[in-house]
């Protein structure tokens, strides 16, 4: 999966969650920002989890905390197996 995959499907999976569609993200507006609480982002960890095959910290987006920040990290950890 290359990184703009990664991203469509990041910005898919947090507009899905916010209940946004995925076309009016900012890529790099910090999910707090978005309205994303603690909950939803376990949630989205979650999801990526489920999607992607890999095992993710449940915090994962609270430390890497926008569409953009986060899809680097997933397709980084895909690349490395």
């Amino acid at each position: 999966m290359n990184l703009d995959e990664v991203i469509s499907l990041v910005a898919d999976v947090v507009a899905s969650m916010l209940d946004m569609e995925p076309h009016g993200l900012d890529l790099e507006q910090p999910f707090h920002e978005l309205g994303m609480d603690s909950v939803i982002a376990v949630g989205l960890s979650a999801e990526f989890e489920d999607r992607l095959g890999v095992s993710l910290d449940p915090e994962l987006a609270l430390e890497h905390d926008s569409v953009s920040k986060i899809s680097r990290y997933l397709h980084s950890q895909l690349q490395t197996g």
